[in-house]
C-alpha cells in the first residue's frame, strides 16, 4: 500500500541517522588501527534506542538500512545488519538471531560454540561496522521480569572485542539494561530523545505539526487520496495528539485506519467521519485512548 510506503525524515529521524553514522565511522577508524595502536582502545560503543511502541524505531532502523542498501559495496559486504531477537532468547538462541539476521538458512543448526563461530566469522566477512539489534527487552522475562544477563554480557564483549558498534533497540522495559553505572551504559553515547512528543515544547510541537503537515502532503504527492486530507485544519491536530498522546508512530497509525474507513465508503480522501470511526474502532479498542476527541470541539493546536 502506498500510505505504508510513505517515509518521512522528521528531526529525530535525522539526529538518530547521525548517531548510526558515528558509530559507523568509530568501527571503520578502530578497524583501521594496527594491533598496537589497537591496545589503546579499550571498546567500542553502542547506542541505546529505548522508546514506547509506535514511536518509529523499527521505522528508523529500516530507512537507514534502505539508506545503506544505496551505498556502493563490494559484493558480500554488509555494513550494518539488523537483528531481530527472539522472545525467551538464550545465549545460543542469540547467535542463531545473528546468523539468521545474515541470511544463514543453517541459523539454529550448530552447539553453541558452533554458532558462535560462525557468527564471528560472518561479522569478519560481510565487513559489519554496525549491528542493529532489534526487541532487546526480549531480554526481559514478561512473566518474572528477571533479565537475561549472560546474553546482556555478549553485547559487552562483542563491545570489548572491538567487533562492531551495537545499536540496542526496545520498549522502555528494556532501560533496565541500561541502569547508570552499569558495565553496558558506559559503553553506551548519548541517546536521541524517543519519548512521546511535548506539545508544551516549541521544537516538539512544531516537529509533530511538521510530521502531520508532511504526511498529509505526501498522501496527495503519492496519490494515496486524491485530495488533501485536513491533517492542519482545525482542532484535527489537536485530536491527533490527543489520541497518540505525542507518539508519531501512534498518530501515523491512526491516519492509516482512518483511510481504511474512507475506503470503506467509497472515499477519495479523509472526512471527519472516518477518524471518528478509526479511533472509536482502533484506538479507543486497543486501549491507546480512552475517549474519542473527534466527537467533541477539542481545542485547536497551532505552532
Amino acid at each position: 500500500m502506498r500510505f505504508k510506503a510513505i517515509t518521512i525524515r522528521y528531526p529525530r529521524m535525522n539526529e538518530v541517522f547521525k548517531r548510526f553514522d558515528f558509530l559507523r565511522a568509530e568501527a571503520q577508524a578502530v578497524h583501521n588501527l594496527g594491533p598496537s595502536d589497537a591496545l589503546d582502545i579499550t571498546s567500542l560503543s553502542a547506542l541505546p534506542l529505548i522508546a514506547p511502541t509506535g514511536s518509529g524505531k523499527t521505522r528508523i532502523i529500516n530507512a537507514y538500512q534502505k539508506k545503506v542498501q544505496k551505498e556502493q559495496y563490494p559484493p558480500g559486504i554488509s555494513p550494518v545488519v539488523v537483528v531481530n531477537l527472539s522472545t525467551n532468547v538464550t545465549v545460543k538462541g542469540f547467535y542463531a538471531d545473528v546468523l539468521k539476521g545474515f541470511g544463514d538458512p543453517n541459523f539454529a543448526r550448530g552447539t553453541q560454540q558452533q554458532l558462535e563461530k560462525r557468527t564471528q566469522a560472518f561479522i569478519r566477512k560481510c565487513g559489519v561496522e554496525l549491528l542493529i539489534i532489534d526487541e532487546v527487552h526480549h531480554l526481559i522475562s514478561a512473566e518474572t521480569n528477571k533479565v537475561r544477563w549472560d546474553v546482556a554480557e555478549l553485547f559487552k564483549n562483542i563491545l570489548n572485542d572491538k567487533t562492531c558498534c551495537l545499536v540496542l533497540s526496545g520498549i522502555e522495559k528494556a532501560a533496565v539494561l541500561f541502569e547508570k553505572g552499569g558495565q553496558l551504559a558506559r559503553r553506551c553515547i548519548s541517546p536521541v530523545p524517543m519519548g512521546p512528543l511535548d506539545m508544551q515544547n516549541n521544537s516538539e510541537r512544531e516537529m509533530f505539526l511538521g510530521f502531520i503537515g508532511r504526511l498529509d502532503d505526501l498522501m496527495l504527492k503519492e496519490k494515496v487520496t486524491d485530495a488533501r486530507n485536513g491533517l492542519l485544519e482545525g482542532n484535527v491536530p489537536a485530536c491527533l495528539y490527543e489520541v497518540s498522546g505525542g507518539v508519531i508512530g501512534i498518530a501515523s497509525h491512526l491516519v492509516y485506519h482512518a483511510l481504511i474507513c474512507c475506503y470503506s465508503r467509497g472515499g477519495a480522501s479523509l472526512e471527519r467521519c472516518d477518524f471518528v470511526k478509526a479511533t472509536d474502532d482502533w484506538a479507543v479498542s486497543s486501549g491507546f485512548a480512552t475517549q474519542n476527541p473527534f466527537k467533541t470541539q477539542t481545542q485547536r493546536l497551532t505552532a
